[in-house]
């Protein structure tokens, strides 16, 4: 369960940016859109982040990226030497040689209760600066290990493991979660076992291909048909054949109809199948698995290829009690301001991403506002009439100045 996500230093994220699932104390939708973690602690079941092109939407699902990444591999796969491929604020001359930062709180559930981390690390190009992990098991929060560079402190109660590995085996470009889960320690292998649940996706990321042969999926067709279903796309069946260079192809049935009666299935190729349909193919077995554990899902710009009524049903999907049972998190940037209504999503539900003048981005949520956003207000409207922010600019001065020889004739004033 994610509670907080904070960010610095990181592509156009200068300062301190925080994105929180921690619900407020509206009760609008509280018992659909939120669930609880313990008597004090309610979290969103969904988010949607808004903003303009280039306004760094993009950048915070790379640092969420960027930080599992690091946490989980660092340790088996880098070797000394080995680049950390962050990216600070480049911007400004006091930032370009200052470390990024990244913090997460979240819960792990364990057999009585969730327990309650924080980690974090700050690091350059060349090195991690800080590393610490912190641990709440009954009201307090414990510190597990602390780094400053080259010295790890380890609780010798509370994270036994750590004291397994000495300090000097420690590569200065690794992180010490990582290389302890390597070694097999419990603590720190639950956590990265965890972070591998969390499945970000933005634009380089790849959704494997679909496919049904050899156990591929562990989802029946009859759900992935109910699914698409869900979504009003008239698919019955779905098969897997070798096509003639003899790679696996999916081929998508769909109702033959004589004299308004329906006769029997269609099949017609993946190369011929909607852009849409095969998307949402696509997505059912990651939206499943994540339904089915928990877990969270991390998307930018998920409704590409995806009609908005869809993506609308989507996050109705995991608000919903029924359907989502094990709580489980989607949080994605949107572009389709008819999400932002108050029939959909709470307003701690709804953030923004604007950058300043200065090219700096910042992280904010339609509850923030210091003049309370009213529950019953037209969102959408007030947004695309600039009232929260995070909108284009656009200049229409500006491009008559520049452009005001375009399409005129020779001679034409």
């Amino acid at each position: 369960m994610l509670v907080r996500f904070e960010v610095k230093n990181y592509r156009s994220f200068k300062n301190g940016n925080r994105l929180s699932f921690i619900s407020t104390a509206d009760k609008t939708f509280r018992d659909d859109n939120t669930f609880s973690v313990n008597d004090k602690l309610r979290l969103n079941k969904t988010g949607v982040l808004f903003g303009a092109n280039a306004s760094g939407k993009t950048n915070l699902f790379r640092a969420l990226d960027f930080f599992i990444q690091f946490a989980v591999y660092s340790g088996p796969r880098s070797q000394i030497g080995d680049s950390i491929h962050t990216t600070p604020f480049i911007f400004d001359t006091n930032t370009l040689n200052e470390p990024s930062s990244f913090e997460l709180i979240f819960y792990i559930k364990n057999e009585d209760r969730p327990i309650r981390y924080r980690y974090g690390f700050s690091v350059n190009e060349d090195r991690i600066l800080e590393e610490y992990l912190f641990a709440v098991n009954s009201t307090r929060e414990s510190e597990l290990f602390y780094r400053d560079g080259a010295t790890i402190d380890c609780s010798p109660s509370l994270f036994k493991e750590g004291h397994w590995i000495p300090s000097e085996a420690v590569r200065n470009n690794a992180a010490f979660l990582s290389v302890c889960a390597q070694a097999n320690g419990p603590i720190s292998g639950r956590i990265v076992s965890y972070f591998k649940s969390i499945k970000v996706l933005w634009k380089s990321s790849k959704l494997p291909a679909f496919r049904f042969g050899k156990g591929q999926t562990k989802f029946s067709q009859n759900r992935i048909l109910k699914f698409l279903h869900f979504a009003d796309l008239q698919v019955e069946e779905l098969k897997e054949d070798l096509s003639a260079r003899g790679v696996p192809e999916i081929s998508y049935g769909h109702p033959l109809y004589e004299n308004g009666k329906k006769t029997g299935i269609y099949f017609i190729s993946e190369n011929d199948e909607s852009a849409g349909t095969k998307r949402l193919l696509e997505y059912s077995e990651v939206i499943f698995d994540v339904l089915d554990s928990g877990g969270v899902l991390l998307v930018d710009e998920f409704e590409t290829s995806l009609h908005p009524a869809i993506v609308d049903s989507i996050v109705r999907l995991f608000n919903s009690p029924i359907e989502n049972p094990n709580n489980a998190q989607l949080f994605f940037s949107s572009h389709n301001t008819n999400l932002m209504s108050n029939r959909i999503l709470r307003r701690d539900q709804i953030w923004f991403c604007e950058k300043d003048d200065y090219g700096a981005s910042e992280l904010y949520s339609l509850a923030e506002f210091k003049e309370p956003v009213r529950k019953d207000a037209s969102y959408s409207k007030n947004y695309l009439y600039g009232r929260y922010g995070a909108v284009p600019t656009i200049n229409s001065l500006f491009l008559r100045e520049e452009g005001a020889n375009y399409g005129s004739k020779d001679g034409d004033n």
